[in-house]
């Protein structure tokens, strides 16, 4: 029996689907292909754009879903931005996806998006496939490397590769921290008083260079009420764990990370910069890692882009891909022009300029 597919535009069907949506989650699934991800994204994000979730049933049961949003007649773009570390069309096999994914690509009359895809995923493959089986031009563009540090190993062993990469004492800093102020060490736990805890992590994050530059959860609404809701919605389920360092009483680094299937996924983190000698964001990641050894965590995901800070601790990485397919014709041969020569060529014009670390401090970076 062929799936039957059905395009959603009602976020009131949207939420309708929680109930049917874990089912479609396997062993490599994440905490970002979870129902809850998705509807806080469209209630934070979805702004003027038109819901457009393809789904596939089979059998009265829900086997796959593409999350994507309209933003025009002419594209399609996938469910996903800057704060998506993860992005993929779901399904419980290979039919399903292929499913979703023709009908997401149509007769290729009309553009498709899909940021953050992991490169390695098949849904790429698929997205490739179908695409040139109906005429389109396909981009893929690199889009971030995500550091992860892999925690089933040998503590010890990780410690002794690691370390000379620190390029701080940060067993030193963290011993100082306890014998020179009065010092608390929240590491992985369920929040006990979930607003009261998040107010203050949100507020460190605020404090520094993201406040400034306006990249921090508060510095606009939508984006606050979306990480408020994540935080409520996995709390909820369980899975939302806070790390935190606490001196005389004053938070100096916070991490707020969900527990998925054995991996700890940082979500943000963020340091207080009056704290900077004794390099608070560094001590709190190395707490962190040796508490998911200890916990017999897989991994500690540190998502984002790949960063100085982070290659401190990590073992491997994860790359994404952008995958783009643009309509025949000359509007899509325009676009795809634009994507794959004038673009380049003004990026390069520009880099460079990118925000340095100076500020910083002697040890710490900046964190994302």
């Amino acid at each position: 029996m062929r799936d039957s597919v059905e395009w959603i535009t009602d976020a009131n069907r949207l939420a309708g689907l929680a109930g049917s949506w874990d089912t479609l989650l396997g062993e490599d699934s994440t905490p970002f292909d979870r129902h809850e991800w998705f509807a806080a994204w469209w209630d934070a994000f979805g702004g003027d754009d038109e819901l457009s979730l393809c789904v596939a049933w089979r059998d009265h049961r829900l086997v796959a879903v593409f999350p994507l949003v309209r933003r025009s007649k002419r594209e399609l773009i996938g469910m996903a931005n800057v704060h998506t570390p993860v992005f993929r069309p779901l399904a419980i096999d290979v039919t399903a996806r292929n499913s979703v994914v023709v009908a997401a690509l149509g007769d290729g009359r009309r553009g498709l998006k899909a940021f953050g895809v992991p490169s390695a995923d098949p849904a790429l493959a698929a997205l490739r496939t179908h695409s040139a089986g109906v005429g389109m031009r396909v981009m893929e563009e690199a889009a971030h490397v995500s550091p992860i540090v892999d925690t089933a190993g040998d503590l010890e062993e990780w410690r002794k590769g690691s370390k000379p990469r620190w390029s701080a004492p940060l067993e030193r800093f963290r011993r100082k921290m306890g014998r020179d102020h009065k010092a608390r060490f929240t590491t992985i736990e369920a929040p006990r008083d979930l607003r009261r805890e998040l107010d203050r992590g949100l507020q460190v994050e605020a404090s520094g260079w993201k406040g400034t530059q306006g990249t921090a959860i508060l510095s606009a609404p939508e984006t606050e009420k979306f990480y408020r809701r994540i935080a409520g919605a996995f709390h909820e389920r369980g899975e939302l764990r806070v790390s935190a360092i606490e001196l005389d009483d004053k938070l100096a680094a916070f991490d707020l990370t969900l527990l998925h299937r054995n991996r700890l996924y940082l979500v943000k983190t963020g340091f207080d910069e009056g704290f900077r000698k004794l390099a608070p964001g560094l001590v709190m990641r190395l707490s962190v890692v040796e508490r998911c050894f200890e916990l017999g965590l897989d991994a500690h995901e540190l998502l984002g882009d790949d960063s100085e800070w982070k290659r401190k601790f990590s073992t491997s990485q994860r790359a994404h891909t952008t995958f783009r397919a643009f309509p025949p014709g000359a509007l899509g041969l325009g676009r795809y022009g634009y994507r794959a020569l004038a673009r380049p060529l003004l990026k390069r014009a520009r880099d460079g300029v990118r925000p340095d670390d100076a500020h910083a401090g002697p040890y710490e970076t900046k964190v994302d």
